[in-house]
Parts: C-alpha cells; structure tokens; sequence
C-alpha cells in the first residue's frame, strides 16, 4: 500500500513543548487537517496540553512520564484504530520540518517502504559530538544485526506503515524503541529506507543520556539476539 495524504496521520510525542507547539503546529495544518494530527503529552508540567485544546488537534494525556516509545505506541494505536494505515513521527521541538512530509510519502511511493528514516548530517558543525559518537555506534550494530544498511538509527523523524507496526509487541518504552521497531521491522521482512533531512539544534537541553541510551540499545539487540537464538533452536 501507497502513503497519500488521506490515509496518513501525523503522531507528535510531547513533553514540555509549549515554547515550539503552536508554530509546529501552524506549519502541520500547512499539510494535514486537525483530524490527522495526533498529540501525545507524556505528562508535561508546562502548558503543552492547552496549546493542544487550543488547536483542536486529537489530544491524548498521559498522566505519568512514561517515555517517547510509549507516547508513540498511544499514538499509534489511536490512529489506526481511527483507519490510518500510515503515520509520521515528529519530535515537538521544531529539530524536524514539516515541510519535509512530501519527500517522505515521495519515497515511500518508490517501493511501498514500510518505514522511511530521515536521515540527518553526522558532521560536527551540524550536530553534538557525544550525538555524532552514539549514533554512529548505534547504527553501525544495527545495520550488522539487520543485515541492511542503517544510516540514521536515532532519528525520530519517520513515516510507519501502520499496517506492519501493529503486528508488533514492543517491550521498549523509552527512546530505545526507535532501534526496537528498526530490527522488527527488519526481522519480518519489510523494507526500510532513508531521505535526507535537516540537522536541526536549538540549543534545547537533550532529554537523552547517551551512555544509558547506548546501554539501553544493547540491551534491545542482546534480547532480539535472544529471541532468534530460541527460535533456531
């Protein structure tokens, strides 16, 4: 199946964003009406949630900081039961551009991918140093373990193929998904492409401790590696 712009929702995993939400927002409805906009607020302590009233956008709360994997488990969930069969991913903090959505769907029209990565610049006047050495660990031992080319393993700006994702059972529910669904998604055979995208920073404090963020990685590899150990036995 082809993404288009009636079968895909937007899903916005938000904690704290009330200083970017009202732009990234405005500059979503440029491609997507309110009633394919999903925002999941993972307890924030700010006022993200009015800014989410405010704009009519379908809103769910959650009432203890349950992480990014979850909030885009909810999101998700809710838009495929609400018959999308396709949704972006978009952090809340204006790091991804809304008027990257076209070249996504574009690709994933090329060969009906199951689930498009945006792909940011690795050179060190684009982004963090510490970013630059986890991802590039991260990606390295996901391509080996999927046998396929990972080049942006952290990248949270991606469209799913809703269809494929909800076959899954996740056992992540923090940042560590985004490696989780990569391997399962790989394991079952779907296909898995990459867009260039803008490296975006504000300058925001990352929510992100990248040595428990490599830990947490190695762990979602060894119990996959576990998993396929058990099954070949």
């Amino acid at each position: 199946m082809k993404a288009d712009w009636q079968n895909t929702a937007v899903v916005i995993p938000i904690y704290n964003s009330e200083e970017h939400l009202s732009e990234l927002f405005e500059r979503i409805l440029n491609f997507f009406p309110k009633e394919q906009i999903f925002a999941i607020d993972d307890a924030s302590t700010d006022n993200s949630q009015s800014v989410c009233r405010k704009f009519l956008v379908n809103s769910i709360s959650v009432e203890e900081n349950m992480g990014k994997g979850n909030a885009l488990q909810e999101g998700f969930s809710a838009a495929y039961e609400k018959g999308f069969h396709f949704a972006f991913s978009i952090d809340s903090d204006l790091q991804h551009l809304p008027e990257d959505f076209p070249a996504f769907i574009a690709k994933q029209n090329e060969q009906e991918v199951n689930l498009v990565i945006g792909k940011r610049d690795f050179s060190r006047d684009k982004m963090p140093f510490p970013r630059i050495c986890s991802n590039a660990t991260t990606s390295k031992i996901v391509s080996m373990f999927t046998q396929q080319k990972i080049l942006d393993s952290q990248s949270g700006y991606r469209l799913y193929d809703l269809d494929l994702i909800q076959q899954f059972n996740f056992r992540t529910k923090r940042y560590q998904f985004e490696t989780e669904v990569i391997i399962k998604v790989a394991k079952a055979g779907g296909l898995i492409d990459f867009i260039p995208i803008d490296t975006i920073y504000n300058g925001e404090k990352s929510h992100i401790s990248h040595l428990r963020d490599i830990k947490n990685f190695v762990n979602v590899v060894l119990h996959e590696a576990i998993i396929d150990n058990k099954l070949k036995k």
